[in-house]
């Protein structure tokens, strides 16, 4: 049952009203009520009163009665009487007695057949009324009212607490009481209308999917569903060759398969494998970017474009015979939404000359200064044509973006001839028609953004909502997209005043009239590539594979059979090697079997597979020990015969979803018949104990085989049989070790018993020969060990260790090689340049996660285990480690005797970067500096320069140390590498008088400490006026005028607790009577266009082409 909690009831009629006096002024409180409803009479005006008003059609409005009798003897549920209204069967279900409460009658309306399997489908959208009255007196009443979709998931909606039992009481007439339903039952047009969207298929409803929201990406699911439904260009994206292409790493085959899974799939389509083919990685995918800049460098990485078109911009003497004019490409269109009413005032705009006059004269060639008139005109429109609607401007006074949210109009269609040239193209026709409508919902902090499409060009239109896909209206495609304040009871705040609309239009998608069956026509198979539909299908097949072995995943379980052949072929730790990946070289029995196959039957098949007798082996049950190593356990007790395996996991391996069993074939038979020692579980005197091999010789560990030992007797006893088993001469004296766990392997004392080595089944036991002290000084010569405790140690210190090159574009191979943690860089480089067969001292081994991202070189004197251990370098998981490696051209030791240096060239202006790496002596000097520059093509020849150059470096984007021979010399010996700036010195200071002086000058934005761009050093120059100071500045950082007139200048303190805005451009900032403190520095505040991440996070679009 459902209750909209929403409504209130309807205030009750008095018992008995005050009596009305003709001859008394009457005050407001006694203004007599309004005339009493009827719900039988009066029905349609309690409608008007209660209903809100709503555009759907209605189909059918009707109003029923119930006469309900015989109050105290219905039962806890009671359903009203069927009856009809908009083409469905409605009853109302009642709970006299409370539904999941006792203090309120509980009413509902039902709609009768919506779980019925006759008609699953059936759904009804309606208003309805329900009201409980007097028999006696209908306009003595309560009511409630809601809307609903009622579908066969929610049938019935209503009031769970309708009318206290306290209250019902005014309404009873001897138990008997009127139920009346009004109901509004209303046209569905959209399908959608009042939809929960719990379980909503897209496809079903509207033969489309969406696109899935990975983070911050919904501007471009926007923006991709777009340019999907232009079909011209889904063609075009189709017809580029990528046969021979990774989808991580060619945007044109991300984008078809994202385009082909748009098409086909039923459920809404990824596009994690688009923004990797971009280069991009999960953080930059959570980043929201400007929608038009996406969409241009999208287009440039694919090198298609939307069919381009020309546009003039001119300037036309008014006065002389004198014109100006170029004529350039254009894509789309940005046009102002700030006071243009809608888009025709938007287009008029666009053109509107701008006389120019007075100081601003142009200054035409052969005629000197004129009065002008300068503007743009469209010489042709493309067949698709953008419109970037301009909702995000830069606000002057409050010195930050802002979001325009006023109402700006855009029509279904809208004629562009009036806006061409007097001699342009007009056959055809340049009528257009609405074809997109990209939204954003939010501020300029945030929000979200959607898109309404109209796919067919006579067809509906739908809203795309990342993976929801729904039919829309015209009012929401156009109305509701306006911007503006919003109109009815919902755009009024809670003081009755209107409130604007945060979400409008921001693109629009016009197509040329005369075009569209061309732009429109439909995508078959034939547009599209068959390399891209046969991969497509073939990775769909293995999914479906995949999916199918899921879903049946939950009837079986996994099994790992381990034979004596296993054991053997074991060469290191413990009881045999059970990584799957190396199963059959292992001797590894994997199989996946049915949870309810029985333990007899699947002994069975061991048998079959074996080859032998089911009588003739037991399986042991494999587990994990508290120390982390894999031991026997228990024999499978053959009562367990019938019982299903799954069981026999639940009752011998709870916390494993994996059986692993030892299957141990009889050493012994009585009349040819097998004999196994007691089960431990009856209190065997036997131990099963299994024995490895160490050969100091040959540095090798093996599993030889298997004994019974007697528990009660010493371990002397035994060792004739150690021997025979470990190959050993009788003669040898021998050592006997447990191998405990990995990191534990102790000695065992031959004089004690088994019970007393406290040695049980499943314990292994290590035996070698005891070497001389000749011999043990020979192998320890050549590196090996001399004991198995020793040598099992070494074996734990070794590391897989994967090498990658350094760089992306180095085609060096990635390898993996088996190294030690106790190997220093010379060993590591060594193995390494082997493999790549390369010199040693021509290769530099780097860890990548050394003091956050800064390459170690070498490892200073650390071993690889330490260096390993450090900086997170165990990012693989697994015990799998990655460090990085790089050829070079001239050996390590060469390289590290000097200095890498990144020089940052601002020339001609700070603005004009050029980075530029060299690797300098750790003796060089300034000269040796600049003559590697100018090695490098870098010259310094700007207008108002000296020819000198200043070598600087920065401290959080200030100035910090302008070098010199003695401080270069200092910093390039003692440092690996250094990264500084250069710039030539301007003329400004080689004319300097004794009372200017120098200022540092670092650039801001709103807070000092968010800092950017190139700081430098500026000359003050006493009593030069605020208006030639900015000049000069605006001269260094190179910045037009149209940016520059952004920047506020302010005097900054040294601990930057004093910043003072200087904007009176007659001011005169130092003079010898007015000095500086020490410390001080001009700040310019504004915003930062870098391609840096700025405080925000945000960045500009980058497409890895």
């Amino acid at each position: 049952m459902n209750e909209d909690r929403q409504q209130s009831p309807v205030l009750e009629k008095p018992l008995s009203p005050p009596p009305y006096d003709n001859d008394k002024v009457m005050t407001e409180a006694e203004i007599p009520p309004p005339p009493s409803l009827s719900v039988i009479e009066d029905y349609e005006e309690i409608a008007k009163k209660d209903m809100p008003p709503i555009e759907e059609e209605t189909i059918e409005f009707k109003c029923v009665h119930w006469n309900v009798t015989d109050w105290n003897k219905l039962d806890h549920r009671v359903l009203g009487p069927v009856f009809q209204a908009g083409g469905h069967d409605w009853n109302v279900l009642m709970f006299p007695r409370g539904n999941n409460q006792t203090k309120a009658v509980s009413i509902y309306l039902d709609l009768t057949n919506a779980k019925s399997t006759i008609q699953p489908e059936e759904y009804a959208c309606a208003q309805f009324i329900i009201c409980l009255s007097k028999p006696s007196d209908p306009t003595r009443f309560v009511s409630l009212a809601a809307h609903h979709r009622f579908t066969s998931e929610e049938s019935d909606w209503g009031f769970t607490s309708f009318v206290s039992f306290e209250n019902l009481q005014n309404y009873i007439e001897q138990e008997s009481v009127r139920v009346t339903v009004i109901v509004r039952v209303v046209k569905d047009a959209t399908g959608i209308l009042w939809h929960n969207f719990v379980n909503y298929d897209s496809k079903k409803v509207t033969g489309y999917v969406g696109l899935q929201n990975q983070g911050a990406t919904c501007y471009m699911n926007s923006l991709f569903q777009s340019l999907y439904f232009t079909n011209s260009f889904r063609k075009a994206v189709y017809q580029i060759p990528t046969e021979n292409d990774q989808p991580t790493k060619s945007i044109a085959l991300a984008l078809q398969r994202v385009f082909y899974n748009l098409q086909f799939l039923d459920t809404a389509v990824g596009t994690t494998e688009l923004t990797k083919s971009f280069g991009w990685d999960s953080l930059e995918a959570f980043r929201q970017h400007d929608v038009q800049e996406f969409n241009r460098v999208l287009q440039d990485n694919l090198e298609i474009k939307m069919k381009a078109s020309r546009m003039k911009s001119y300037i036309k003497c008014i006065n002389v015979d004198y014109e100006s004019s170029r004529s350039e490409d254009y894509y789309d269109i940005q046009l102002n939404v700030k006071g243009c009413k809608n888009l025709e005032d938007s287009f008029k705009d666009y053109i509107t000359e701008e006389t120019l006059e007075g100081e601003n004269k142009y200054m035409a060639e052969g005629y000197g200064l004129q009065d002008a008139k300068k503007g743009v005109i469209f010489e042709s429109f493309p067949p698709v044509l953008h419109l970037q609607l301009k909702r995000f401007e830069y606000d002057m006074m409050r010195d930050m973006m802002v979001k325009i949210n006023d109402r700006h109009e855009f029509p279904l269609e809208i004629d562009l001839e009036p806006y061409l040239a007097a001699n342009a193209d007009r056959s055809g026709g340049h009528n257009y028609v609405l074809h997109g409508v990209l939204v954003h919902s939010g501020d300029l902090t945030g929000g979200h953004y959607f898109a309404f499409v109209k796919p067919e060009k006579n067809g509906k239109w739908f809203k795309f909502d990342d993976d929801r896909v729904i039919p829309a209206t015209l009012k929401e495609v156009l109305e509701e997209n306006y911007g503006g304040e919003q109109t009815g009871m919902q755009g009024l705040n809670m003081r009755g005043r209107l409130m604007n609309r945060f979400t409008n239009a921001y693109m629009l998608v016009y197509i040329r009239e005369c075009m569209m069956d061309e732009i429109l026509s439909p995508v078959t198979e034939t547009d599209i590539p068959k390399h891209l539909i046969t991969r497509i299908e073939e990775e769909k097949r293995i999914l479906e594979i995949k999916r199918k072995e899921k879903e049946e995943q939950m009837y079986y379980m996994k099994t790992l059979l381990a034979t004596s052949e296993s054991f053997k072929a074991n060469r290191g730790f413990d009881f045999a090697d059970f990584d799957e990946r190396n199963a059959p070289q292992n001797g590894i029995l994997v199989s996946r079997v049915r949870k309810d196959q029985t333990f007899g039957a699947f002994k069975a098949d061991i048998a079959k597979w074996r080859g032998i007798a089911e009588n003739e082996f037991r399986l042991w049950l494999l587990v994990n020990r508290q120390n982390r190593t894999v031991r026997l356990d228990m024999p499978i007790p053959d009562e367990e015969a019938n019982s299903t395996l799954d069981e026999v996991r639940q009752r011998y391996a709870t916390n494993q979803a994996t059986l692993r069993f030892y299957l141990e074939e009889a050493s012994f038979h009585e009349n040819d018949v097998p004999v196994f020692p007691p089960s431990p579980q009856v209190g065997s005197p036997f131990a099963l104990i299994f024995i490895k091999a160490f050969s100091p010789e040959y540095q090798s560990l093996q599993g030889m085989g298997h004994i019974y030992a007697p528990k009660d007797a010493k371990i002397q006893s035994v060792v004739g049989k150690l021997k025979e088993i470990a190959r050993l001469e009788e003669s040898n004296d021998i050592l006997v070790y447990e191998e405990i766990k990995p990191s534990m392997v102790d000695r065992i004392d031959l004089n004690i018993t088994f019970t007393q080595a406290e040695l049980q089944d499943g314990d292994i036991l290590c035996v070698q020969r005891n070497l001389t002290a000749e011999e043990q000084e020979t192998i320890l010569q050549n590196g090996g060990q001399v004991t198995v405790d020793k040598y099992l140690e070494y074996e734990l210190g070794k590391l897989l260790v994967t090498f990658a090159p350094r760089f992306e574009d180095d085609e060096s191979p990635e390898l993996e090689l088996l190294l030690h943690r106790d190997m220093n860089y010379e060993q590591v480089a060594a193995c390494l340049a082997g493999e790549l067969k390369v010199s040693p001292d021509r290769l530099r081994v780097i860890n990548p996660y050394y003091q956050g991202k800064v390459p170690q070189k070498r490892f200073d004197g650390q071993k690889l285990g330490k260096v390993l251990s450090s900086g997170f370098n165990n990012n693989q998981g697994g015990g799998r480690f990655r460090l990085l490696y790089e050829k070079l051209e001239m050996s390590l030791d060469e390289i590290e005797s000097r200095c890498m240096v990144t020089v940052t060239v601002c020339t001609p202006t700070l603005k004009d970067q050029q980075v530029v790496e060299l690797l300098l002596s750790k003796e060089s000097t300034m000269k040796d500096l600049l003559e590697a520059l100018v090695a490098k093509d870098v010259s310094f020849e700007s207008q108002s320069g000296t020819r000198r150059v200043r070598i600087f470096d920065t401290l959080h984007g200030k100035f910090h140390q302008e070098y010199d021979e003695l401080s270069w010399k200092a910093a390039v010996s003692e440092r690996p590498f250094l990264k500084v700036y250069a710039e030539e010195v301007p003329e400004e200071e080689m004319n300097m008088t004794e009372q200017d002086c120098f200022i540092d000058v670092f650039h801001f934005q709103r807070i000092t400490n968010h800092t950017h761009s190139v700081p430098f050093k500026f000359v003050l120059k006493a009593g030069e006026k605020l208006e030639d100071t900015k000049k000069r500045l605006q001269a260094r950082t190179g910045l037009e005028d149209k940016e520059w007139n952004k920047v506020k200048i302010n005097i900054v303190s040294e601990d930057e607790l004093e910043v003072n805005l200087v904007s009176d451009d007659q001011e005169v900032l130092f003079t010898a009577s007015r000095p500086y403190q020490q410390g001080d520095r001009i700040g310019l505040d504004y915003i930062d266009k870098s391609t840096k991440m700025d405080r925000n996070g945000s960045g500009a679009i980058f497409i890895r082409g």
